[in-house]
């Protein structure tokens, strides 16, 4: 029987980062995606130097205006609540906040093609002010239009690609 080395071949894993979630990694093989956003944004953040990644897949851009109790069960839902945890949960991994590296992409209007809710904005004020009052800053942004994207990091190398429908890719 002929001896296959399989181990030769690096391992890779693809993490998916669905809507209303958040996802953190420090595992050099993995690489978090975020499939199909639309109005949603997807927050990339990276630390180059402790090599800390983490993704954040929100919908909505404040969860005061929900039912009570609707940002407790599901805080990834809301910009307002998922943003702090994902930057909490970085720092609790190691990364350092002089080192991050931001990326977002989505807010667009899929659904809303005459922008009477303007979800895809709001969602984005809310990430642009966020990141404001923490006195961080957006490194890459790709925002609006009516296409969704697809977002991924490869943890290993702290490489983003956005990819838009119809529109290719491009690697950040």
């Amino acid at each position: 029987m002929q001896d296959m080395n399989l181990s030769s071949q690096p391992m890779t894993i693809m993490t998916a980062v669905n809507f209303c979630e958040l996802k953190i990694s420090r595992n050099p093989a993995e690489t978090l995606v975020a499939f199909s956003i639309g109005s949603g944004i997807v927050v990339s953040i990276y630390d180059p130097v402790t090599k800390a990644g983490g993704m954040l897949s929100f919908v909505l851009p404040e969860s005061l205006a929900m039912l009570p109790g609707k940002a407790e069960r599901h805080p990834y839902m809301f910009a307002d609540t998922g943003l702090p945890a994902l930057l909490e949960a970085l720092l609790d991994i190691g990364a350092k906040t002089e080192n991050l590296k931001v990326v977002i992409a989505g807010g667009a209007q899929i659904m809303d093609q005459r922008a009477e809710f303007n979800i895809g904005l709001k969602n984005y004020e809310a990430v642009a002010a966020f990141f404001v009052n923490n006195n961080l800053s957006i490194d890459h942004e790709d925002i609006g239009g009516i296409s969704r994207r697809t977002l991924s990091l490869d943890i290993g190398s702290g490489c983003n690609i956005i990819q838009t429908l119809g529109q290719g890719e491009v690697q950040v």
